[in-house]
């Protein structure tokens, strides 16, 4: 992995600003991907659109329209930085700051907060903040702090679902996730019906997991393997 640079957005509501780190190139080296798309990549980490200001808890997102002018190198950067320190002349992109922090990734609440508040400004980013909320899920149900028997019944989360396959709806690239949302929401009938068509030709061993789950009533996440 090669780090790129770090760029400082400000809070539109109380200017306080944060860091984002980037990537100039990475890789899917010791990568897991999950059934739901979510990739966990150490050579190619992802950082966040979005952030929620620790100090006004305004939402806002990581974009042009809230960059600072301005980049710097540390992950954790103070005032006190030789680089400025030798003629006590402050950094612009500090504002009244002398230290900026990471931005802070939406937990699960503040990405309901967020779609509760319509922050979205276009299809993209509400599909961005529902991938967001499915994995949030999911992660609870692999580190054991939400069963499948109490998801099951929650009913955001297959509002969710089925908000994100309407916007994915009539794109051929999403079909065979479609039938994977549908299986998640314990719709089997539908994501065999979606499967169909495939199961001779085209089964190889991702759709041909996520047929014999279907066909178990299984409707967990499952890893897979990128190598």
């Amino acid at each position: 992995m090669i780090p790129g640079p770090t760029y400082v957005y400000a809070c539109p509501d109380c200017d306080l600003r944060v860091s984002k780190r980037s990537i100039m190139s990475g890789n899917t080296f010791g990568a897991i991907q999950f059934s739901d798309l979510r990739i966990e990549a150490p050579m190619k980490p992802r950082y966040p659109y979005i952030t929620k200001c620790k100090r006004c808890a305004c939402t806002f997102w990581l974009d042009d329209s809230t960059k600072v002018e301005g980049t710097i190198a540390d992950r954790f950067i103070s005032f006190y930085d030789d680089q400025f320190a030798r003629n006590d002349d402050k950094n612009p992109v500090f504002g009244d700051q002398l230290e900026i922090h990471p931005a802070l990734e939406l937990d699960q609440e503040s990405i309901k907060d967020a779609l509760f508040m319509n922050v979205q400004r276009n299809e993209e980013d509400e599909k961005y903040l529902r991938y967001l909320l499915l994995w949030e899920y999911h992660k609870q149900l692999l580190d054991g702090t939400i069963t499948r028997e109490t998801l099951n019944k929650e009913l955001d989360y297959l509002e969710n679902i089925d908000i994100l396959l309407r916007l994915i709806e009539g794109d051929e690239n999403s079909l065979f996730f479609c039938a994977e949302l549908h299986r998640f929401a314990g719709r089997f009938d539908r994501c065999l019906e979606i499967l169909e068509p495939y199961v001779e030709e085209f089964m190889g061993p991702i759709l041909g997991e996520i047929h014999e789950r279907c066909l178990s009533g299984n409707r967990d996440v499952f890893e897979i393997n990128l190598s």
